[in-house]
């Protein structure tokens, strides 16, 4: 306890001059978090994992979260659900509320501390289409998620956020850690070729940096309303580029690999 209220008390001046066009409320929501669910290790001997809506980032309340051989539990109106702490290893869990698409995933325990305890989840959508999610830990602040439609169209921030077509769009962007950064095919081509990759565009000036591996980032794919894949970043390598997946004519084939 003593060790976290240090670290409070020394980051908040340092967070407080540091920030460069990035949305201040939401990094300091992000650090409260953090704490809070370190806090309640610590005083409460309970693990957290927290829930949000993979388009707005809002709260996913009165989900059912059901971890295997632990318990069922109903997140709250912050989107998170407690239990008790558990040995390390890798734990699944399945995710349930009505107009979301149900999904088993899995988080792991390293150390007495959960990996990563966030989850961004995806609305229903209409059949045939994809959604890409990216979710990642504090820092990098910024990574970007990128959609090419081989030969046609390049959604990104940074590029089109919205398809000349409309068919694909950057549904959200996120600057200050954590994410989520989501894209969503509306109108898949069959015969077409995509790719997907992620870029540390905070380190995009350092290409023998490896914060991008140590990001913690995660891909979920959302297809035909249900979670098709997850993917989760190689560790320790340097690169500023994670080529996650392509899709060609309707097959995934993942790449999972990190480069410049």
């Amino acid at each position: 306890m003593k060790k976290l209220l240090l670290f409070l008390i020394v980051s908040l001046p340092f967070l407080s001059f540091s920030q460069v066009g990035r949305d201040i409320d939401s990094d300091f929501d992000n650090m409260f978090q953090i704490l809070e669910d370190e806090m309640a290790v610590l005083e409460e001997g309970v693990f957290t994992l927290r829930f949000a809506d993979a388009e707005t980032d809002e709260a996913v309340k009165d989900a059912t979260i059901a971890i295997n051989n632990i318990g069922t539990y109903t997140t709250d109106a912050e989107g998170l659900v407690r239990f008790p702490l558990q040995a390390d290893g890798k734990y699944r869990f399945s995710f349930k509320k009505d107009g979301y698409i149900p999904a088993n995933m899995t988080f792991e325990v390293v150390a007495g501390m959960i990996y990563f305890n966030r989850f961004s989840v995806s609305k229903i959508m209409e059949l045939g289409q994809i959604r890409i999610v990216l979710d990642w830990g504090n820092s990098p602040n910024d990574l970007d998620l990128h959609l090419e439609k081989v030969g046609q169209y390049h959604i990104a921030y940074h590029h089109k956020r919205v398809a000349d077509d409309r068919s694909a769009r950057l549904d959200r962007d996120d600057v200050d850690g954590n994410g989520p950064e989501t894209i969503t095919i509306t109108d898949v081509d069959d015969n077409a070729s995509y790719k997907c990759y992620v870029h540390d565009f905070t380190n995009r000036n350092i290409p023998d940096s490896e914060k991008l591996s140590k990001s913690k980032a995660r891909i979920s794919v959302y297809n035909d309303n249900q979670l098709e894949f997850v993917l989760d970043i190689p560790v320790d390598v340097a690169g500023t580029r994670w080529e996650a997946f392509q899709l060609d004519k309707s097959v995934f084939n993942k790449s999972n690999r990190i480069a410049n």
